[in-house]
């Protein structure tokens, strides 16, 4: 695999090296160049004129590892002598290239095939070499708007019956426009030729009359029509792209910011909409009324026709000109907004930390600077834009002056009737008036065409690994982890070597410090992520085998923080069942011991809990939770930390209906009090991502290893608080 800006290579050629990677660190810290080279045999480090500063071979590296700092990080190779070097440092742009390099030498250390991926993040543009908006993102400059147009066409196919009717009858609408002007002629040419018959008048201002009445109702027809094509079309884009969200991978969610991910289902398909509705017609409409009258006014006068329009080629020069500027500012507006959307949705989201520190002025401040970024980016491009439009009217109005001057002329020396003079002067607000809007509906264009190639992004983005087409079967909750490893930063694993096996109806209790790998390992069985080696089956098959929406339907969570949806208490409850009845929604809730909480609540089970469930408390919540699980009745349970934030009576409710809970089901629980696993079958603990300890409760109070430890700690620590709140 190679990068297109030669950074990083991983192709094994018959003389070269495996990996090679660039570094932007120099020893003494400061910015140089430096190559790691790995090959099958040794792992290289040299300079920038090619001296080898550093050589070791791989049959004596242990591990090696990416060592995160502050503004960068270092590749750390440790020697089966125990001994660690420091290979090469390098800055945060290149610190998951290393991570996956430094992946890859253990791999080759340890005899395995160099399986790595080092595609990193692009912070430039691989076209025009300009910064993006966004890491991985879409430039806005290279945009391909003819390509991403005719994908967006593909949303058109379901209606495309509509939109063939709406350009036969914007065709009409166009040809009933060129009518007037043309009768109105007729009407001055009459009374210069002396015509004073009222009939005359009548027959044509009637036929004037019956013009306008056609064309207002074609307007309010074709209107009616554009908005039923463009709000459905959005309405598609907005539902694909929110289908194709939910379908990403955790990892997607970890590095992008809901507020970012937020705008691609609101605020980019509403500039597509507002393009398809209001841009795309008129386009289409006055492009065939710009045709239509040109050849009119040449069929009238060739010579004045080529006079008049000459300014045109002035106007579209200015367009193409201001347009790829214009568009570039507006696009920076966009992004903008989108950071404004982002922090507005956090400091909301976390309004009751905000109050508790006291932080509303310095949310405000940070609300505030984001303001002034997108109040200064609207302004440069509004700017820009009226400067252009400025421009583009003068040459509307030279085009004016010269009709008067020349056709003026020609009116003068008998060469041009009154009526045609008249005519052709109508003619031009048809050609000019919307000639001065073609750079508005460019920007239009532009942003439409930036927010869709943003929707497309995410539709092309991979989805969850085999979300159909797997083994789908009733689960018997058998689960065994064969020498498993996984780490978010994959040189850095959080889990590594982990082995054991949960049979069916096990209780497992999963304990150990903070990062000691509980989190991930539920993470794992809950298929959120995947091992970076190792196998996890189900049932003795590999999960990564199985259908993964048959996999999760089988699995219950009980969170530390339950989430609740905006809703009443009974749609929680059946979230997983929602074909539930009523009754079974109720003894759900009395195994959860929520049913006598729930009648007391002014609308029983018709309460509605709020957004994230905020009119409930944390232990109310938490049952309605234990009781979304018990609907779901899952073969696999999963807790974790599933009473570390309530008082003791509703832990005790709550254990109890933990106790219903687990009956017959696998389950992996993580506790904050160590003794609210006694029940667990078998306790693992796990110390910086290996499993150090296993066996029952008693077993491993008896065996004072580490299990031990932990106790004693935290019953220590209970004295200390039971002695300060004394």
């Amino acid at each position: 695999m190679s990068q297109s800006n030669g950074i990083a290579e991983a192709e094994p050629t018959r003389d070269g090296p495996l990996v090679r990677l660039e570094s932007d660190f120099a020893e003494d810290g400061g910015f140089g160049k430096r190559v790691l080279e790995v090959t099958s045999s040794d792992v290289k480090v040299l300079d920038q004129a090619g001296t080898t500063l550093l050589q070791v071979p791989i049959a004596d590296i242990k591990t090696a590892k990416n060592d995160p700092l502050v503004s960068g990080g270092r590749l750390l190779i440790e020697m089966k002598s125990g001994e660690a070097i420091m290979a090469v440092s390098y800055s945060m742009t290149h610190a998951q290239e290393f991570s996956e390099a430094a992946r890859g030498i253990e791999q080759l250390a340890k005899g395995q095939a160099l399986e790595i991926n080092l595609k990193h993040e692009k912070t430039r543009c691989d076209k025009c070499g300009r910064l993006l908006p966004e890491k991985d993102g879409v430039c806005p400059n290279c945009i391909n708007r003819g390509k991403t147009m005719l994908r967006l066409a593909r949303f058109i196919k379901p209606y495309r019956s509509k939109g063939f009717l709406l350009l036969g009858t914007a065709s009409c609408a166009t040809l009933v426009a060129l009518v007037p002007p043309a009768l109105q002629g007729r009407i001055l040419d009459g009374f210069n030729e002396g015509v004073r018959d009222p009939g005359f008048l009548f027959q044509f201002v009637s036929l004037w009359a019956l013009v306008l009445v056609i064309a207002a109702g074609l307007q309010v027809f074709n209107g009616r029509l554009m908005t039923y094509l463009g709000a459905r079309l959005a309405s598609d884009l907005r539902t694909t792209t929110y289908r194709s969200i939910e379908f990403l991978t955790l990892n997607y969610f970890d590095k992008k910011p809901v507020g970012a991910i937020a705008s691609r289902v609101t605020q980019d398909t509403d500039r597509v909409w507002f393009f398809l509705v209001d841009g795309l017609p008129f386009l289409v409409i006055n492009g065939m009324m710009l045709l239509a009258v040109a050849i009119l006014i040449f069929s009238i006068n060739w010579f004045l026709a080529i006079c008049i329009l000459l300014p045109i080629p002035l106007v579209a020069l200015i367009s193409v000109k201001a347009w790829k500027p214009i568009s570039n500012l507006f696009f920076r507006v966009s992004q903008k907004m989108a950071r404004v959307h982002m922090h507005l949705n956090e400091s909301l989201m976390g309004i009751r930390v905000v109050k508790a520190f006291a932080k509303e002025d310095s949310e405000y401040e940070k609300f505030l600077r984001r303001s002034e970024e997108l109040r200064n980016a609207h302004t440069r491009a509004d700017q820009t834009w009226h400067t252009a439009f400025g421009l583009m009217t003068l040459c509307v109005s030279m085009g004016t002056v010269i009709h008067w001057t020349v056709g003026g002329a020609m009116l003068f020396r008998g060469d041009l009737r009154f009526g045609q003079f008249y005519m052709i002067n109508a003619y031009l607000g048809m050609i000019y008036g919307p000639l001065q809007w073609f750079a508005s509906v460019n920007n239009w264009f532009s942003r439409a065409m930036a927010g869709a190639e943003r929707i497309f992004e995410i539709m092309d983005m991979k989805p969850e690994p085999a979300f159909v087409g797997g083994i789908d079967r009733p689960m018997v909750g058998d689960v065994e982890f064969r020498d498993v490893r996984f780490g978010y930063d994959k040189s850095n694993p959080v889990i590594n070597g982990v082995s054991f096996t949960a049979k069916a109806g096990e209780m497992i209790g999963l304990v150990g410090h903070s990062g000691a790998g509980k989190s991930t390992t539920i993470n794992l069985v809950s298929r959120f992520y995947e091992p970076d080696q190792g196998q996890i089956l189900i049932d003795g098959v590999d999960y990564r085998d199985l259908d993964l929406r048959s996999y999760r339907n089988q699995i219950g969570i009980v969170l530390q923080e339950p989430f609740l949806f905006h809703g009443t208490i009974a749609d929680n409850i059946r979230y997983g069942a929602p074909d539930a009845s009523l009754e079974q929604v109720m003894a759900a809730a009395k195994a959860a011991n929520a049913h006598d909480f729930i009648l007391a609540k002014p609308d029983g089970y018709d309460t509605t809990v709020g957004e994230r469930g905020a009119r409930l408390s944390g232990g109310e919540k938490q049952r309605i939770s234990i009781a979304r699980a018990i609907l779901h009745d899952p073969k696999i349970l999963i807790l974790d930390e599933a009473t570390s934030s309530v008082d003791v009576e509703t832990e005790r409710k709550i254990q109890e209906a933990l106790q219903r809970l687990v009956q017959g089901r696998t389950t992996f629980a993580i506790a904050h009090r160590l003794s609210t696993l006694r029940n667990a079958d078998r306790l693992i603990v796990l110390d910086r991502g290996k499993i150090v300890e296993m066996g029952t409760h008693e077993e491993l109070m008896d065996k004072k290893g580490h299990f031990f430890d932990l106790v004693q700690t935290q019953s220590a620590v209970n004295e200390i608080i039971g002695v300060g709140m004394v």
